[in-house]
Parts: C-alpha cells; sequence; structure tokens
C-alpha cells in the first residue's frame, strides 16, 4: 500500500519517526467524537514479524520493518454503511501509511460478510474488496457475493454505476456509495458498517494514527483513562411536606456524550430510581420526585459511564419530610 499524503508540519509526541518519513496528514471534522482505548479492540487485533502497535494519549503508535510484517486492530462501529461516504483517517508518519478497515453486514444478522480496505491515496472515496463472503465461516451469504457485486471490476464499471471506476488496491473495488447501493439493491437490507480498523501492512512504515472517521463520528485512539466527573447535588428545600415534590439540582462535569443523569432515594436499605433524564451538554441538571417516607429522607444523583466519562455519584443529600 503506497500512501502519498499531503504534508503537515505537526510534531509526534514520544515518537521519533524513522529518518526521512514526511509527517502525512488527512485532518476529518466530524459530529461525534468517539474514543477507542485497547479495551475497546476487537478481534482480529494483533502484530507479527516485528510490527508494533502502542496506544499514546493521543494515537497509536504503528510500525512494521519489512514487508512481512504487521499491525492490525478492529473495533465496534455498527453504522449503516451508507453513512460512511468518505475515506477519512489521520496519519502522522512515513508516506507508507496503514489502511482502514470496513467490515460489513449485509443480511443483518450481526455477523461480518466481507471487508473492504480504503486508502487516501485512491482519491478519499474508493474502497477495495479485501475479503469476500467465503472468507468469513459465519456468514450465510453465498461464495463472491461481494465480488459479484462490486461497482468496478478494474476500470470497468457495473451497469448503473455512475461514479468513475478510478485505481485501486484491488480489482474488485468502487465508492463506498456504489457498494451500498449494490448491496443494498442484491440482498434488499441495508448493510452495516458492523466494525472497522486499521492495518499496516506490505512495508516498512512508522507513524502515529489518530484518528478514523466513519459516518458522523470521528474514532480517535487515546490510552487515558476516562475522566473523572465531579457531581453536585443541593435540594430546593431542606424541609418539604409528604404531599409535594422534592427538587433536586446540580451539575455533572465533564458531561460525557449520552450521559444519563438520575436521582435515588434510600429506602428500605437500598437506593431505589425516583426520576431521570438524559444530562445537558452544559452539565446541569433539575430532578424531583415523591418523597418515600415522613422523617429524614436521603438521596443522591448517579451519572453513567460514557465513552469518555466515568460513572460518577454525588454526596447524599438529606431532606425532612413532614405530614
Amino acid at each position: 500500500m503506497k500512501h502519498v499524503l499531503s504534508r503537515a508540519t505537526v510534531s509526534l509526541t514520544a515518537l521519533a519517526v524513522a529518518a526521512g518519513g514526511a509527517f502525512l496528514a488527512a485532518p476529518a471534522q466530524a459530529a461525534t467524537v468517539v474514543q477507542v482505548r485497547p479495551a475497546d479492540l476487537i478481534a482480529p487485533t494483533d502484530t507479527a514479524d516485528g510490527g508494533v502497535m502502542e496506544f499514546l494519549a493521543q494515537g497509536v503508535h504503528l510500525k512494521t520493518t519489512n514487508a512481512t510484517g504487521y499491525a492490525r486492530a478492529h473495533f465496534k462501529v455498527g453504522i449503516p454503511l451508507s453513512q460512511a461516504t468518505k475515506v477519512d483517517y489521520t496519519w502522522y508518519g512515513t508516506d507508507f501509511a496503514p489502511g482502514v478497515y470496513y467490515d460489513v453486514d449485509v443480511d443483518g444478522d450481526g455477523k461480518v460478510d466481507g471487508q473492504f480496505i480504503g486508502e487516501l491515496s485512491y482519491g478519499g472515496s474508493d474502497v477495495w474488496l479485501n475479503r469476500d463472503a467465503q472468507d468469513f465461516p459465519d456468514s450465510a451469504l453465498p461464495d463472491n457475493y461481494f465480488s459479484n457485486a462490486a461497482p468496478c471490476t478494474g476500470g470497468t464499471a457495473a451497469t448503473g454505476v455512475t461514479d468513475p471506476c478510478g485505481s485501486s488496491g484491488a480489482s474488485k473495488h468502487g465508492t463506498l456509495a456504489n457498494w451500498a447501493t449494490r448491496l443494498q439493491a442484491a440482498s434488499g437490507k441495508a448493510p452495516v458498517l458492523y466494525s472497522g480498523g486499521f492495518l499496516l501492512n506490505g512495508a516498512a512504515g512508522n507513524g502515529v494514527l489518530t484518528q478514523i472517521t466513519y459516518g458522523a463520528n470521528s474514532y480517535v485512539f487515546t490510552n487515558q483513562a476516562k475522566a473523572k466527573v465531579t457531581v453536585t447535588a443541593a435540594a430546593k428545600r431542606d424541609v418539604v411536606r409528604k404531599a409535594n415534590k422534592v427538587k433536586i439540582t446540580g451539575t455533572a462535569t465533564p458531561a460525557g456524550p449520552g450521559a444519563q443523569v438520575t436521582l435515588e432515594v434510600k429506602k428500605s436499605g437500598k437506593w431505589t430510581k425516583v426520576s431521570g433524564h438524559a444530562l445537558a451538554a452544559s452539565g446541569s441538571y433539575k430532578l424531583g420526585g415523591k418523597p418515600a417516607k415522613v422523617g429524614v429522607n436521603r438521596f443522591r444523583v448517579t451519572v453513567t459511564e460514557t465513552n469518555s466519562t466515568a460513572a460518577a455519584t454525588s454526596s447524599v443529600v438529606k431532606v425532612k419530610v413532614t405530614k
């Protein structure tokens, strides 16, 4: 795989790129950042013959020293293939750079049926067929399913394909958009990008891969622990009547994407949910509910773990309830 990408004047933290190597990048802007840590990787993820895969604070260091060594990894994605229209990743290192995986589930059974590889040197939207249905023992699809649905064979486009067939890493290839359209036409179902990942293989290469974009998500690589969240909680009134609601307000910061915030009351020795909702992007919340009993009620607020933040719990808030 030969990549000739745009040069960027950046430095690589904790990495000395091989002498003479260029700093290459294809930065992307995506709506949602998804952090990928070593614990998030799924099989097949490994290295061979001197290949290096080392997660850093910002990126994953990949290195090969010969044509047979490799470093590869996969992680869950789970979006419609039609949403992934561009080959988009960021690499700082040698001209020889990794390709990115597109593992596709065509029939909706939650199993990979075929695999594409995308490389920026092929125009930013063209991907080539790396593995067909017969290469996945769990696939229920017939042999050569993807090959038969290929938008392009060499430089020849299939009937109805309007995107030009440029150069590619294999004979069977095409744009992501055309692959999605033709696979859906063949199966009657919208294909899913089950997982993604990266592969450095085929020559000596050395650098840092910081992110891969699939659809609206930018998957960034890090070895840093999830951020600790601080939850504050206070009662609007310290004393309320039993017929009235207890109201608790506060903040949970930093606010992780998709975090849920929940008000709990201690009842019969157990914490029981009272109410909850999605945490605002600002981290602020307002929660309320009926008290559990006359006397002192103990409340707390919990926040769920997210891709970038740890779960957290507030201090106990005491509210006196009268008749």
